[in-house]
């Protein structure tokens, strides 16, 4: 018998625009228009408009983000466009992540995984068309695998060994180990989909691919397709594709993106009715702003739990953070509530001992959250044998040797969060007695950051967890210290210290379950593991703000730590 999952088919600016922001300004070309494809004529301008009266489609959406706007490439995820794409947008997504966590059909109109996981059969439209106005075929499925497998070189599709069309709109997928739900899961929320081939099977041998823009590159069977892009004034614009309706009937003619300096500008920017709504990946409104918009009926706050998190890892191997006892003084010792304020404000929480956050498929709500107490901490220490020999008010190892903890923040180009972090538990340690200390050279380049997180070298790490990777992956992805059994040490992001070999199994296990039971089976094992052995932690649950408006268009729904902006979001919204 086969699990099989089906989808249905139906269902004046106050405020300059920045150019080339995030990413700097490439000075390429103004108002560039793609090839020419399906057109509808009169779309309108108004922002979220007033639509057609009749059919209550929207006029024209508008985004806000604080995403640069400088690439146009179907098949990378750089810039607004590829971080829209993660979303069905133009690119014409195999499947999408529901709020439940269930793996749907987008572009697959429906899927059969085998039992043992290795086969993965599937449908697609026969109707779509490219956003030039070709239509899509099956060749251009058979090529989008191998242009993802052997161009993209996809991790998720190591082990595809075949991909066949089985009859009109249908193919099937073969892989040598029981990778068919995982490829699905894992490529849920970013850039997997269907490819053009009559476009890009020139750029197989291409190891710059990734730099082409705009044109011809941005051809895609999405529901819609890019018509402009200006890069000085940070706006593109795109128009719906009709036939594309194989999630439903597009519901947006016109999309408008406008690329703002910072947060502040998107906010004072929706104040003014200029957009509609906000997005960006993984980068929700700061806590901090939302005063800014506070007190409008009109706006929406679209707060949820945050999915991403700044996390602490143990160094397992070392002397004193090999030690559990030691381990559990630290998050004894720390002052929760100041950890969760400094990084969201009066709306995060302190978490408790999963490691995962509340927005997390699978997160188990009945470990005990964390809680100050020094004293305790200071006792358990004691017990330990960790004691200050010499009376100089720090704490020595049991031998008699100095305790001092290397702290080591994870390398960003803006620090200042996490740096924050650092000082707030080395302060508090140091109120329990631990000595702890920053390399400044670790924190002032990214290759000597992870070349020392690679070997191990640090008692405490500062990290993060993006909503992406949190979506699926979890952050446990950051723990693993085994690499994935049939590669090698050199693999990326091998982060962790703790060998297990029970846990690591568990990690990889999530990434190759051959379904979402066995999938939150691991889950639930890896959180019982960070309660248990107290690995590291999370520092704490953050909310989620992606604003909209609520006057002019109907049909929102906010995703937890993702926003309005979803590939649900093309055909449910309306017109008031």
């Amino acid at each position: 018998m086969k699990r099989i999952l089906t989808l249905l088919l139906a269902s004046v600016m106050l405020l300059c625009l920045l150019s080339g922001c995030g990413g700097g300004n490439t000075g390429g070309q103004s108002d560039q228009t793609p090839p020419a494809g399906p057109t509808e004529s009169d779309t309108g301008s108004q922002t979220g408009g007033s639509g057609d009266i009749e059919s209550g489609l929207v006029e024209n959406l508008v985004i806000g983000t604080t995403t640069a706007q400088n690439t146009f490439n179907i098949t990378t995820q750089s810039d607004i466009f590829g971080r829209l794409n993660y979303n069905g947008f133009c690119l014409g997504a195999w499947v999408y992540q529901a709020p439940n966590g269930d793996i749907l059909p987008y572009f697959m109109t429906s899927y059969e995984i085998s039992e043992d996981g290795k086969i993965l059969d599937f449908t697609f439209p026969t109707d779509a068309v490219w956003s030039d106005g070709q239509p899509v075929t099956g060749e251009d499925v058979i090529f989008s695998f191998d242009f993802l497998k052997n161009r993209l070189k996809a991790n998720a599709l190591t082990h595809l060994e075949n991909c066949e069309l089985t009859g009109e709109g249908s193919c099937r997928l073969t892989f040598s180990e029981p990778d068919a739900y995982s490829y699905l899961a894992a490529t849920s929320s970013n850039d997997h989909g269907c490819i053009p081939k009559h476009i890009w099977e020139s750029q197989m041998d291409n190891e710059d691919y990734k730099s082409l823009s705009g044109g011809e590159w941005a051809v895609g069977c999405g529901p819609f397709k890019l018509v402009s892009y200006d890069e000085d004034a940070q706006i593109s614009q795109y128009e719906r594709i009709p036939e594309n309706n194989y999630h439903g009937d597009v519901s947006i003619k016109t999309i408008t993106v406008k690329t703002y300096a910072d947060q502040t500008a998107v906010l004072m920017a929706m104040l003014t009715g200029e957009i509609d709504c906000y997005y960006a990946y993984s980068s929700p409104i700061d806590a901090t702003l939302m005063d800014i918009i506070a007190g409008d009926e009109n706006i929406d706050a679209g707060e949820s739990y945050y999915a991403g998190q700044n996390q602490i890892t143990f160094g397992m191997e070392r002397p004193a953070t090999g030690d559990r006892a030691v381990r559990s003084a630290i998050l004894q010792c720390l002052d929760w509530e100041l950890l969760a304020n400094v990084q969201g404000g009066e709306t995060a929480e302190i978490p408790n001992t999963s490691l995962l956050t509340p927005s997390c498929p699978g997160f188990d709500s009945s470990l005990p959250k964390f809680q100050q107490d020094v004293e305790a901490a200071k006792k358990a220490l004691d017990d330990a044998g960790y004691k200050d020999v010499d009376g100089d008010g720090l704490r020595e190892m049991p031998d008699g040797s100095q305790l001092r903890l290397l702290v080591v923040p994870q390398y960003s180009k803006t620090m200042d969060l996490r740096n924050r972090i650092a000082e707030v538990l080395m302060e508090n340690m140091a109120a329990v007695g631990i000595d702890s200390y920053i390399d400044p050279e670790m924190i002032a380049n990214s290759e000597v950051w992870e070349s020392n997180i690679l070997a191990e070298n640090y008692d405490i790490a500062i990290g993060y967890t993006t909503a992406g990777i949190a979506k699926y992956t979890s952050a446990f992805r950051y723990y693993a210290a085994e690499p994935r059994p049939g590669t090698t040490r050199e693999s990326a992001w091998l982060w962790g210290s703790y060998h297990d070999a029970d846990f690591n199994a568990a990690i990889w296990q999530m990434g190759t379950a051959a379904s979402q039971d066995q999938y939150l089976e691991a889950v639930r094992y890896l959180q019982q593991v960070a309660d248990k052995d107290l690995i590291g932690a999370s520092l704490g649950w953050t909310k989620a703000f992606y604003p909209y408006r609520t006057d002019r268009i109907t049909g929102w729904e906010n995703l937890a730590s993702w926003g309005v902006i979803h590939s649900d979001t093309w055909s449910s919204l309306r017109a008031k």
